[in-house]
């Protein structure tokens, strides 16, 4: 197909006018049959790059994506565009499947989305020898590799569905992979012959600024501009989407708030309100995000730190997808990096870790060594989390590892949570607990505590509301459900059982089939990307200049417009101060190694340390080292 019939094409089916940098390239390429993997900017139009020729070969384009609320929007958008399309994703009975592949036999669908899970089932991969499949996209390809971000397991495996289409041209598409990740991904997919088309990461509409801050609510009030375009606030806590989305609307902002411990049709309403600016203002966890594409997001804001470069770069590619100017900030105090080395060590998760965890479910299900192949056996993660005396989150990162490393299946809803809404509020609380008194104390906390909402169902632990009132789980359990019968909260208990299946048989005790190179491998990888969070934070040089050398992009210049490059010289006391407070708050630092983090004049900076004494916001020792009072 000629550029002038597909530049046709995407006028009359997408309505733009022209292809952006490097997509007519790639389609070309791939309308020869030839393999393919892109690596573009979060923005840069990955879809169209398998969507346009997937159109032109007039076959079925079979497009493997890891989130289904990714399927879906491309779904929808699609059909919106007359493209019949379809996802093979959510709870579809044997009989429904059949006849929705019967149709796709015969060709009554251009697109089928589905998961990796399940296009390598035997039920799908029996079927794919009928279907006219023209080309193979692969969706956020990044998740092949054990190095990337977000690894999905069964990401590893889809080279059997590549030997399940051969001669089909293939397509790895992703916005967020370095050199490591991307030698995975050649690898895993059977891609080393595939052309590599590779943009910059860079995105010029784009202007990164950190703000060392101790007021982060005053200062997000003064930086939000809610009457342009929107608006994202990320933070990793839940209880902290709630309550930052309460604040801003209490203030005048209407905000909302979307994280996975929301019930799914709430999400889907939040989502759709923001979209149509009936609140301009998301507060969110990362769940919010993959797939979004609205074009008119001039502000992202992250109130905690991400894991990663990679996960930092993914969140604020949401903004300016429009090509128009677009702000992203970043509030950053004591507590912010405090809680960030918290969670770090917290989530370091060593072989021993592994082993302990192996070693005791054996025991538990009384599996032998040698025994367990295909051994299904209730676990209960909770008792177990006792027993270890580690906290779920704990238990179920250990349990994701080994489902990850293929020792265990675990079924689809083993992290489901109790569910708990309160009914009552006010006068009316106080009244109907009145004639509880052996529970209305429970009634009273549930009231204070800042994750449970009036009339909607929010994830609750049972464990810490037990420990806060000084009762057992049962006598919780039974308050809480004599709270229900009196019309005061509802609330669902999700069982902390679940089935676990054993992929390979028992190793002996002090054994494991997980190679310990390759944990320790994962644990120094994991260490290096929360180095390099901490790097881009504290930087002096350009900060997209510094995301793009992380991603591989060697020939790089200041961006002219992220904080650092616009950064006055010299700058203010206080405003230098305020740097320094940060730096300190880490630890002591000295005078040469203050400054190697500041870009400010050193005659300047000797004045503020000066001044920061007499004021009493640090000291120096004998040997020259400053520390916070």
């Amino acid at each position: 197909m000629n550029t002038n019939r597909l530049k046709q094409l995407l006028e009359q089916v997408w309505g733009y006018a022209d292809f952006r940098p490097g997509q007519e390239e790639i389609i070309s390429h791939i309308l020869s049959g030839n393999d393919a993997i892109a690596l573009l900017p979060t923005g840069g139009g990955k879809s169209v790059c398998y969507q346009v020729p997937g159109l032109a070969f007039e076959g079925c384009t079979v497009v493997v994506s890891p989130l289904i609320s990714l399927m879906e929007d491309q779904v929808q958008d699609l059909t919106r565009r007359n493209i019949p399309a379809l996802c093979l994703a959510g709870d579809i009975d044997p009989a429904s499947w059949d006849k929705t592949m019967d149709r796709a036999i015969a060709g009554d669908y251009s697109f089928l989305y589905i998961s990796p899970e399940r296009a390598l089932s035997s039920r799908f991969l029996s079927r794919i020898p009928y279907l006219n499949v023209r080309l193979l996209a692969i969706d956020e390809a990044h998740c092949a590799s054990q190095w990337g971000h977000d690894f999905r397991p069964s990401y590893t495996s889809l080279g059997r569905l590549r030997q399940a289409c051969p001669g089909i041209p293939c397509i790895a598409v992703t916005a967020s992979a370095t050199p490591h990740v991307l030698k995975d991904i050649q690898n895993i997919l059977g891609l080393e012959k595939a052309k590599c088309f590779q943009q910059s990461f860079d995105r010029p509409n784009l202007s990164l600024h950190v703000h060392p801050t101790r007021a982060r609510e005053e200062l997000l009030m003064k930086l939000l501009e809610p009457k342009n375009g929107r608006q994202i606030i990320y933070t990793r806590s839940r209880s902290q989407v709630t309550q930052w989305a309460q604040r801003l609307t209490d203030q005048g902002i209407p905000a909302l708030p979307y994280h996975a411990g929301m019930p799914l049709d709430q999400r889907s309403k939040n989502q759709a309100a923001w979209s149509k600016g009936v609140a301009r203002v998301m507060v969110a966890t990362n769940a919010f995000g993959m797939g979004i594409d609205q074009g008119d997001v001039r502000q992202v804001f992250h109130l905690d730190i991400p894991d990663s470069p990679e996960s930092y770069y993914q969140e604020i590619g949401r903004a300016g997808r429009d090509g128009k100017p677009a702000a992203v900030h970043f509030l950053l105090d004591k507590r912010v990096a405090a809680t960030f080395d918290k969670r770090i060590t917290e989530e370091r998760i060593s072989w021993e870790d592994l082993s302990k965890v192996y070693n005791l479910l054996g025991s538990v299900g009384q599996v032998a060594a040698g025994d367990g192949l295909d051994f299904r056996q209730t676990i209960d993660i909770e008792n177990l989390a006792e027993r270890l005396q580690q906290s779920r989150r704990w238990v179920e990162r250990i349990l994701d590892t080994l489902q990850r490393e293929g020792l265990f299946t675990l079924n689809d809803s083993w992290k489901a949570r109790p569910q708990l809404a309160l009914l009552l509020s006010g006068e009316r609380l106080l009244s109907a607990a009145s004639s509880l008194p052996a529970h209305a104390e429970t009634a009273f906390l549930l009231a204070r505590q800042p994750g449970i909402l009036l009339n909607k169902l929010q994830p609750f632990s049972p464990k810490r509301l037990s420990a806060q009132l000084g009762l057992s789980l049962p006598h919780l359990y039974n308050s809480l459900n004599r709270l229900q019968e009196a019309g005061i909260l509802e609330w669902e208990h999700q069982e902390s059982k679940t089935m676990m299946t054993w992929r390979l048989a028992r190793e002996r005790e002090g054994y494991m089939p997980i190679s310990r190179k390759k944990i320790q491998d994962l644990l120094t990888h994991q260490g290096e990307r929360a180095d390099a969070m901490r790097s881009f934070l504290h930087t002096t040089e350009c900060r997209m200049a510094f995301l793009l050398k992380y991603f591989g992009e060697e020939k790089t210049k200041a961006c002219r417009r992220c904080d650092r490059c616009t950064q006055s010289s010299p700058r203010g006391t206080l405003a230098l101060q305020a740097h320094m407070y940060t730096l300190l708050e880490n630890g002591p630092y000295t005078r040469q190694a203050l400054g190697l983090q500041l870009k400010d004049e050193t005659e300047a900076i000797d004045a503020a340390l000066r001044d920061g004494i007499v004021r009493n916001l640090w000291s120096r020792n004998p040997q020259g080292t400053y520390s916070l009072l």
